[in-house]
């Protein structure tokens, strides 16, 4: 009889272990790349298709099988702005975004969060091809994040283990959940709780974002940007609803961030490193 963990993604370790629809895509006459088979699963109405993601040198291919065939996404690490895991409950999932053969692209393969570490892996590898391999120790740079923890014991902590061996802690920015008038005498949220690291390699941002209302705050979003993708950002006043939007353009996707009166001058201070950071010149402060 299958088990429940039959459903779950696990890491293949032999050519056995292997999907038949996958197997044409893995070389067999070399050593195995690291391997993730996550069968086909569902979560509430939304059903997906068994995939296979590969890990080997300096890229990433998702396979998804499909009712079509076997569709293939091939990425090199060089390709992505920014790689994302969240989790909201027991759902979770790995997200790819950036730029493959000249278009924008993005790829996501969802998972039960009792296996987050195997794709945890996948995260830091690409992280670590981006900032380099450090074996420095964490311990001063993670200190830096205490007023954060503060203030955010969930969010704070989360930041504290998205530090990587080596990177410098430069800034970092709160923003509380902005909600804005809806129906009647409902409001609805306009951005969820999210703190942004600033290191000397990466732009970082956690949020609650996919969790909220009957649910309750059970889920976090990592985004990890490498500062070479930041192109260009802008900040900008939205009287409307008395915030503002800070926009980051990245080569295949603009990010667009709510910010309120409060977290406006941790971000002035943030943006001026970012540009020190890049080495680049200044981005459109506020207008």
């Amino acid at each position: 009889m299958p088990s429940l963990a039959d459903a779950w993604a696990r890491q293949l370790s032999t050519w056995e272990e292997i999907p038949g629809p996958f197997r044409p895509f893995v070389p067999a006459d070399r050593p195995l790349p690291y391997l993730i088979y996550s069968p086909p699963d569902a979560w509430g109405s939304r059903r997906v298709n068994a995939r296979l993601t590969m890990m080997f040198g300096r890229g990433i291919t998702v396979l998804e099988n499909t009712a079509d065939g076997v569709r293939e996404s091939a990425w090199s690490f060089a390709d992505m702005d920014y790689v994302e895991q969240g989790a909201v409950h027991l759902y979770s999932w790995l997200r790819l975004n950036g730029v493959v053969a000249d278009r924008p692209a993005a790829v996501q393969v969802e998972y039960n969060a009792v296996v987050a570490s195997l794709f945890t892996q996948v995260v830091r590898a690409v992280r670590q091809a981006w900032t380099g391999p450090d074996s420095a120790v964490l311990t001063e740079e993670q200190g830096k994040l205490a007023s954060l923890v503060a203030v955010d014991y969930k969010l704070g902590n989360y930041a504290r283990e998205s530090i990587l061996p080596g990177e410098r802690v430069l800034a970092t920015v709160h923003q509380p959940e902005i909600t804005v008038p809806g129906f009647l005498f409902f409001r609805r949220r306009l951005t969820a709780t999210y703190v942004c690291v600033l290191t000397d390699r990466e732009l970082i941002f956690i949020s609650d974002d996919g969790s909220g209302g009957d649910t309750g705050r059970y889920g976090v979003v990592r985004r990890y940007i490498p500062l070479t993708k930041i192109k260009d950002w802008q900040l900008a006043s939205v009287a409307c609803d008395k915030t503002g939007v800070w926009r980051l353009q990245l080569p295949g996707e603009t990010v667009v961030l709510h910010f309120s009166v409060p977290a406006q001058s941790a971000l002035l201070v943030l943006t001026v490193l970012l540009d020190e950071a890049r080495g680049r010149g200044k981005g459109k402060g506020l207008t």
